[in-house]
């Protein structure tokens, strides 16, 4: 606590500090450098946020964002910097987080990967590259529970005008307010990119080590303690909870290199032919452990493997190579056309065979061939198509497939259109196909398990002169895969549809701004297999101005966040999956959620001051982010954003 105090005051008197320069920068500039005369001959470089670009893969170049936006507001108030509208976060940071809002991923990736890890790891098309004319840093800070921690921070330079390294790492460590909730999360990213002064070839790199790990508690083990509002478990370290000595990881490694040569010149000096090659290699491990079984929570101590070894714990592992080689064509800037074959390696694994008796083998290798493609077509701006396929078969997981699109249309001014069509159809996350345990119950091998087959057809509208956005989505889901209230993986032999509805409404009146979003979804068939809530709902009001002779600029608002009671999924810890409750389980939602913010920012700093869940003592007991496991308390988020361009 005493280190926070010091960094909020430490960055209040460099704020104050600064504000009281009133001299005027040059229009975008960053550097107000001037030379000792008139005719001082020396030249001076004098960049513009102009000169500092990043891009990720298949994504044009963009510039960075200092700018003071509400969007900030919703990225830094979690510890992942990812907008939690539709999620309900648990209640410590490094934890996973309650699906509100199905969404899917139209993309061909078998993987092992625990839906309650997924949702602080940087997938391969999110990794930024930068073009940075000077030595570039970014940093984040945030508090965490009881002398917890959370950070980010980025180094990005510009060996010449050719060649780019950044280093990034991202760590927190939070003890959480209730018994067995310690997280430990970091993540190093680093990048590389190189062009020739031609363009005529380039590559892009970068190597990623992600661990997410957690001690888990198994929710609290008497609600009514929690409900009750008795004065005895304020201390929320008093509840007693489910498990105790067990834990949780997940491992993540990737080296990735893509590159690019041109094959001919044009006569403007450019290579519309060019080949193009993408290899990745990458390694996944998950890992759950009890030190002790002192609980019967899951399963009696009977129906327990191994009650005489020294470790009670279960590893399973995933290693993938793919390679990717395609012919590239850009008919001028309309038309991008991309063609290839692609191969992937996968072989997954258990650590060890924890009972003589499993019939299951310890090893499962599958060789993949297939054919890749991209499709961009850019006419007059008005009309914008983006297709992405790629199709595989192997001896093991037998055929997969998807195809992607997503078309923009300009039919009046001020008015977009955009249209989405995903289709995909491949195996479950193989963290659902196969699993063993030292709890006899949780061993599953569901190799005669189909293909899940989705179908994502939607839309949205851009209204600006109303400064509204209107959506819709439908999905078909053939073969949805869900956990029982056994705990045990199953697969449903008819279909879940399920409709989205959505708005989007920015109103602003002066210095005062609204920004609602609100959803509707109904789950129409089988809706007993993927219960979600029929509405999520999320407003702020704020106020945003200039103030210190505009040398500064402060954000106040409120933030408010509801949705539905429904029969939510419980979090089961031992494969870091949501399962189904008994029939006679519990409800939750209905309850608000209100948080207070202010943000005060400084030429390229940022405070973040925010009191989360305010409302948390006077609205009633009943909060939680799934059965048996409740939201936060009042929690005040501490935080420091800095661009730092040298």
């Amino acid at each position: 606590m005493i280190k926070t105090k010091f960094l909020v005051l430490a960055s209040l008197f460099y704020i104050f500090s600064f504000s009281q320069d009133n001299k005027k920068e040059e229009a975008n500039s960053l550097f107000n450098i001037k030379s000792g005369t008139e005719n001082d001959s020396v030249k001076y470089y004098n960049p513009t946020i102009q000169s500092y670009k990043y891009w990720t893969e298949d994504k044009a170049k963009a510039i960075f964002d200092t700018v003071l936006t509400l969007d900030k507001y919703y990225k830094n108030k979690m510890y992942n910097h990812e907008d939690s509208f539709g999620l309900m976060p648990f209640s410590n940071i490094g934890q996973a987080f309650n699906p509100l809002l199905y969404t899917t991923n139209i993309s061909s990736s078998i993987d092992l990967l625990p839906q309650g890890k997924s949702f602080n790891l940087m997938d391969e098309k999110n990794i930024r590259y930068f073009d940075v004319q000077t030595p570039m840093t970014e940093f984040q800070y945030n508090n965490g529970y009881k002398q917890g921690h959370s950070l980010s921070s980025l180094f990005t330079h510009n060996i010449n005008s050719q060649f780019n390294y950044s280093i990034q790492y991202k760590g927190l460590r939070s003890s959480g307010k209730y018994m067995e909730q310690l997280a430990e999360n970091n993540t190093l990213l680093i990048t590389s990119n190189y062009h020739t002064k031609n363009q005529r070839y380039n590559y892009w790199t970068h190597y990623l080590v992600t661990h997410v790990n957690n001690e888990e508690n198994g929710g609290i083990k008497y609600p009514n303690n929690f409900e009750d509002g008795d004065s005895r478990f304020k201390n929320r370290n008093n509840m007693e909870v489910n498990l105790t000595g067990a834990k949780s990881e997940y491992e993540k490694r990737r080296f990735y290199f893509g590159q690019q040569l041109g094959i001919f010149k044009s006569l403007n000096n450019k290579y519309p032919v060019s080949v193009k090659n993408i290899f990745s290699a990458e390694s996944a491990h998950y890992k759950y452990e009890e030190k002790e079984f002192l609980n019967q929570y899951f399963d009696t101590s009977e129906n327990m493997f191994g009650s005489t070894l020294d470790s009670h714990n279960n590893t399973k592992k995933l290693r993938k190579i793919s390679n990717t080689s395609s012919a590239v064509v850009d008919w001028t800037e309309k038309l991008h056309v991309e063609a290839g074959l692609k191969y992937e390696h996968l072989e997954f694994s258990f650590d060890r065979m924890i009972d003589p008796s499993i019939t299951f083998p310890r090893t499962i290798i599958d060789n993949r061939l297939g054919i890749a493609g991209k499709l961009s077509f850019n006419w007059k701006e008005d009309v914008k198509l983006n297709t992405e396929a790629e199709a595989l078969t192997g001896d093991k997981f037998g055929n997969s497939y998807f195809l992607n699109n997503y078309l923009t249309l300009q039919p009046l001014k001020n008015y977009f259109l955009e249209v989405n069509l995903g289709i995909k159809s491949q195996i479950p996350s193989l963290n659902q196909l196969y699993n063993q345990s030292f709890y006899k119950k949780f061993n599953y091998f569901n190799d005669n398990f189909e293909n899940e087959r989705t179908v994502q057809v939607g839309g949205k509208i851009h209204l600006k002169p109303f400064n509204s956005r209107i959506s819709a989505q439908f999905y078909n889901i053939d073969n949805y895969v869900y956990v029982d209230s056994d705990y045990k993986p199953q697969q449903l032999s008819s279909s879940v549809n399920l409709v989205q509805l959505g708005l989007q409404n920015s109103f602003e009146y002066k210095k005062f701004h609204l920004e609602t979003s609100l959803m509707y979804q109904k789950v129409t068939s089988n809706d007993e297999y993927l219960p979600l809530p029929e509405f999520v709902g999320r407003a702020t009001l704020y106020y945003q101005s200039q103030i210190l002779k505009k040398n500064s600029e402060i954000q106040l608002g409120l933030n408010a966040y509801y949705f539905t009671k429904f029969k939510s999924r419980e979090f089961f810890p031992v494969t870091n999956e949501f399962k189904l409750q008994s029939e006679n389980g519990s409800k939750i939602g209905e309850y608000p959620i209100l948080d207070i913010f202010l943000h005060f920012k400084v030429k390229r700093m940022l405070i973040i001051l925010e009191g989360q869940h305010f409302n948390s003592s006077f609205t009633g007991y009943d909060f939680y982010s799934t059965p048996g496991n409740p939201y936060i308390d009042f929690r005040l988020n501490v935080g420091i954003l800095w661009y730092i361009f040298t």
